[in-house]
């Protein structure tokens, strides 16, 4: 069970927060040779001339073919980005903390590690927004929101912000309770994607420092649609 430590905050004292503590990837040729080529040409008897034109007739049909087969390759390599709205809230009544799934960008380009060679994942960025509680200190972080895989729960992958700031996405970078919450997308990767796939929020327990208390582990889900 993994359990948080958080400072209460008062009315008496700006909010204090703790680090959160938790247990358990074109023809160059020379003129010269240009205009001896010509002259050859000109200077070949007519019988060679069927022979040339069948030549030329295969190497263009070769090149069309090499050309539709780039094209393929290039065409199932991935399938296009694809924005699916959520617009899921939840309220944790003991922090007061208001999380909301906004959206979902779906079958994103990746270099992650685990999409190597695996045609059945599929890389999300999760769009969430937070309004933090004053009740308590702390940071909502990234790992706190995860996707079902395969039966596995599975959260933040850290070594894909640079790809989702370059798609032109504002990665979320945690949620500060004493700076109010914060907003942005989450790059999360499942190795066994589906049409739908189920997610949810988890703020583990916390104990409150200073005191004999904790407050119980708080989960709300959600379902990121089809595509």
């Amino acid at each position: 069970m993994s359990r948080t430590i958080i400072i209460r905050c008062t009315t008496l004292a700006a909010a204090t927060v703790l680090a959160l503590t938790a247990c358990g990837g074109t023809d160059d040729a020379p003129a010269e040779e240009r205009d001896g080529g010509a002259a050859a040409e000109q200077e070949a008897p007519a019988g060679d001339s069927g022979d040339t034109d069948a030549e030329a007739d295969d190497a263009a049909a070769s090149d069309g073919g090499g050309e539709e087969e780039a094209g393929d390759g290039a065409a199932g390599s991935s399938e296009e980005s694809a924005v699916v709205e959520i617009g899921t809230e939840f309220t944790d009544e003991e922090t007061g903390d208001v999380i909301t799934i906004v959206s979902a960008v779906r079958h994103n380009p990746t270099e992650y590690y685990l999409a190597s060679d695996n045609p059945d994942g599929e890389m999300i960025y999760l769009e969430v927004e937070v309004t933090a509680g004053d009740q308590f200190g702390g940071v909502i972080s990234q790992q706190d929101f995860v996707l079902d895989d395969g039966g596995e729960e599975v959260n933040y992958a850290s070594t894909a912000d640079e790809e989702l700031a370059a798609a032109g996405f504002e990665n979320f970078e945690g949620a500060s309770r004493r700076d109010g919450g914060g907003a942005g997308y989450i790059p999360i990767y499942v190795e066994q994607t589906g049409d739908t796939l189920s997610g949810a929020y988890v703020r583990p327990e916390m104990k409150i420092l200073g005191e004999d208390a904790t407050v119980p582990e708080f989960r709300g889900e959600f379902e990121i649609p089809a595509a």
